[in-house]
């Protein structure tokens, strides 16, 4: 029964060869009056005998026992499908070369090549335009799953446990589709927990305070427009901007694992440690206030755009948010980007928002570093800092003094006030020079006013131990002055 029958018949007598190529075809050669079997498949279709097509004879033929190799099936899907060229001839068109083709390696001598083979041979044409080759998934250790070997992961173990939307995650961003992939339980976990927990806990923060708020955010009398709402909600509004249009391009250049890389980095970095940690008193605030409803409006635009490119990958979850906030599935919902509408359908892009946040947060790291270097705990608060040079942040001088505990932060110019120049000698050259003397230049040297010297130095007049001191003798560096800690670092080095 199974395998196309190869639709040739042979005559007995003359050997004559005829290819039917339709059942009415077979119909108006057959040598009897009964109905058409309606299976065309063996054995059933052996019963036929057709006429013998050549003029010259009157015998009988019957059909080549054999059937196709199953792989003529598959490489017929094309047309076969839309049974053309018997009907549905626009459907065809309309399809025809699809669009894209994905299998793992494997199908490379199989389904990729008898799609090709059959629409060559039959249509002189290509039947797809692109073909996804997808790597084989290996277990952690990169060998081959075997049940012999005792390596085989039950998939049903981790649906159960972290959930179909997990593990499809991963799957995506683990590598790139058409590289191998290392299945490692422990990363299904980890994806799991930072990922999708992370996301659930941004959006039951926000759903549970537009509960207590009465948060509706079809209201248009407390809808607070973009433009006039702060920083924070503009950055990350901005962001989630350039992450989305960033994974639609990645999406569209087969890059699925950098994409969803991406936007993870955005929900655990951007969202979550930092917009909705930063957030939370605005939200904590029982009156009603221009400010907190532009968080609420803010979040809740964020979540929906996050839900919807998420969406092809872990269907599940993603649904479930974007129900939750709008009463509808995110799987009728448009795409964000992609077409005419990109800019009605995402935020605007502030680049240099973008940038001046980026500073803000490398400068709050790079306080909470002084604080572990100086041995003083984060609870307790300091009474002023300071930012010298760069770019004015006045505007997020609140934000980074909350995040630091500190009491004032200001901005400042001049550096010397809180270093001083400390000259170190330079023991390979005073050594040649002073040779025996060498512990009097030392000692003069580490008693003398540092500025004073250096003045001397610089003007060319300076002698210590009866040696004239220049800067070759010496190497300078910057120290804090009593009281003070700091650190530095520059913005070209930010990415």
């Amino acid at each position: 029964y199974w395998g196309t029958p190869i639709p040739v018949w042979i005559c007995e007598d003359c050997g004559h060869e005829h290819c039917i190529g339709s059942i009415e075809e077979m119909n108006s050669m057959k040598t009897d009056s009964s109905p058409t079997p309606k299976e065309l498949h063996r054995p059933y279709v052996d019963d036929v005998k057709l006429h013998c097509s050549n003029d010259d004879c009157k015998g009988e033929m019957v059909r080549e026992p054999y059937v196709m190799d199953c792989w003529f099936d598959s490489g017929c899907a094309s047309f076969a499908q839309w049974h053309y060229p018997f009907e549905n001839e626009d459907k065809f068109k309309g399809s025809f070369p699809v669009d894209y083709i994905c299998e793992a390696v494997d199908q490379t001598r199989g389904w990729f090549y008898s799609l090709l083979a059959v629409s060559t041979t039959v249509f002189d044409s290509i039947c797809y335009n692109r073909c996804l080759s997808l790597g084989h998934i290996l277990d952690n250790e990169g060998k081959k799953m075997s049940k012999s070997k005792g390596n085989v992961v039950n998939p049903w173990d981790h649906f159960n446990k972290e959930g179909t939307d997990a593990i499809r995650w991963y799957m995506t961003t683990q590598s790139a589709p058409w590289n191998p992939m290392n299945f490692d339980p422990k990363g299904v976990r980890e994806t799991y927990a930072k990922m999708f927990l992370t996301l659930w806990n941004v959006h039951r923060f926000h759903a549970d305070y537009a509960v207590l708020d009465n948060f509706n955010p079809n209201d248009k009398s407390t809808f607070v427009p973009i433009g006039k709402r702060s920083p924070l909600d503009r950055w990350i509004l901005s962001r989630i901007s350039t992450v989305a249009q960033d994974y639609h391009n990645q999406f569209v250049s087969w890059e699925f694992h950098k994409a969803g890389r991406d936007l993870e980095n955005f929900v655990i970095t951007d969202l979550s440690n930092w917009y909705e940690r930063r957030s939370r008193r605005r939200l904590w605030d029982e009156a009603d206030s221009s400010d907190k409803r532009a968080c609420q409006h803010t979040l809740h635009e964020v979540l929906c755009t996050v839900s919807k490119l998420m969406a092809p990958v872990s269907p599940f979850m993603s649904d479930r948010i974007y129900h939750d906030l709008t009463g509808e599935s995110v799987h009728m919902a448009d795409w964000p980007l992609g077409s005419s509408l990109v800019e009605k359908k995402l935020p605007p892009q502030d680049l240099d928002l973008e940038q001046q946040m980026s500073i803000v947060r490398t400068l709050t790291e790079t306080g909470r570093r002084i604080r572990v270097d100086s041995n003083r705990r984060q609870r307790l608060p300091c009474q002023s800092g300071w930012i010298v040079g760069g770019i004015d942040l006045s505007a997020f001088h609140s934000i980074m003094a909350e995040e630091l505990n500190v009491e004032s932060l200001k901005t400042e110019k001049n550096l010397d006030r809180f270093q001083r120049i400390e000259i170190a000698p330079n023991h390979k050259v005073l050594g040649k020079k002073c040779r025996a003397d060498l512990p009097k230049v030392l000692s003069e040297l580490a008693s003398a006013d540092s500025e004073k010297l250096l003045a001397e130095i610089e003007k060319g007049n300076a002698n210590l131990a009866g040696y004239d001191i220049t800067m070759d003798d010496i190497s300078l560096r910057r120290v804090e002055k009593e009281g003070y800690a700091a650190s530095t670092f520059t913005v070209d080095n930010l990415g």
